[in-house]
């Protein structure tokens, strides 16, 4: 029996590690000929946390975290997209706000997707310590098959 993955659910947060992840799911969906939903999940509560060094602390403004949520999910669409471009695949965003192994789960059963990729790392190693790995949860609560990329 061979894999075929016709929609691909490509995680993403700009960092390197998910534009090789970019890389990567622009081959396969070359290869498969598939669709790819980049995906880039705003964790507001990264922002509140003091003694994470975002850029608004706990004192940023509702009007100032949508137009800081945009600004962000807009440097990820541009740079993931500028590497799927290159792969000549078709591909679509969705934004998403909220805890990114929840949001990426309950994404991929929604997307009916039959394959995630994801970096390996997106955050420092203080911030992965502190949250949690996210690929490592995605590996552990999403049901089809997942490509971790270093």
């Amino acid at each position: 029996m061979t894999a075929t993955f016709k929609k691909i659910l490509l995680c993403s947060d700009g960092s390197e590690d998910s534009l090789k992840a970019a890389q990567a799911a622009g081959e396969i969906a070359r290869m498969f000929d598939s669709q790819i939903v980049v995906l880039h999940v705003f964790n507001p509560a990264v922002l509140s946390s003091p003694n994470i060094d975002g850029p608004g602390g706990p004192f940023l403004s509702a009007v100032n975290f949508d137009d800081f949520a945009d600004e962000i999910h807009l440097a990820v669409e541009k740079s993931t997209g500028e590497v799927l471009e290159k792969a000549g695949v078709p591909f679509t965003f969705r934004r998403e706000l909220g805890h990114p192994v929840d949001r990426i789960t309950a994404l991929s059963k929604d997307e009916k997707a039959d394959l995630v990729v994801i970096g390996s790392r997106g955050l420092s190693e203080w911030r992965s310590f502190l949250l949690g790995s996210v690929s490592s949860g995605v590996l552990h609560h999403v049901l089809c098959p997942v490509l971790v990329v270093r």
